[in-house]
């Protein structure tokens, strides 16, 4: 049996995970400003700069922001009387996290990335390509679903759902729940 993580480990570990999860969620609605914006611009130049804003962003914040939210999630898991499946919401939320994880790794990024390349190499004829609008439209879905994933995953977090279909509406947690959630991490 793996020996439990002190007091001040686990306090550590979720400081941790709550600041990469911030920045994770913070990069992705810092993507949609930036595209809302890419998409008023008006010169090859300023759309370039956005572009390229987008990719940082990506590349600096949302992925390491992605890999220490999971492996330090992972290891409050493994360091706390959680444990990776005793509790259904930490096994959906695992799930979905990998999922965003790999979707953001070989699809989201990659048309990210792209709409960069290709204002990159012609900056004055990227308003009339098909090929650009058709990857800043998936782009710009794609984020939009992925925040909002991202916004999810932090409700599971904060209310902890038992996900069994078994209980009836009336009987689930109320907002109650989420104000125990806030005293508990006070102490």
């Amino acid at each position: 049996m793996l020996q439990h993580a002190h007091p001040t480990t686990r306090q550590i570990l979720k400081c941790i995970h709550l600041t990469a999860a911030c920045i994770w969620i913070g990069g992705g609605l810092t993507v949609l400003v930036l595209l809302h914006n890419d998409r008023l611009t008006r010169n090859g130049d300023e759309l370039f700069a956005f572009n390229h804003a987008i990719r940082s962003v990506d590349d600096c914040l949302i992925k390491p922001a992605a890999v220490v939210s999971s492996a330090s999630g992972l290891l409050l898991c493994v360091l706390t009387s959680w444990g990776l499946a005793r509790h259904r919401w930490i096994v959906v939320k695992g799930f979905l996290t990998l999922g965003a994880i790999l979707f953001g790794a070989f699809y989201l990024g990659p048309w990210l990335r792209e709409l960069s390349d290709m204002t990159a190499a012609n900056r004055l004829a990227i308003f009339d390509d098909g090929d650009y609008a058709r990857t800043y439209l998936l782009g710009a879905i794609s984020s939009i679903l992925q925040t909002l994933l991202l916004f999810g995953l932090m409700l599971i977090s904060i209310f902890k759902p038992s996900f069994d279909q078994k209980r009836s509406f009336s009987r689930r947690k109320t907002w109650d729940s989420c104000f125990a959630f806030i005293s508990r991490a006070k102490s």
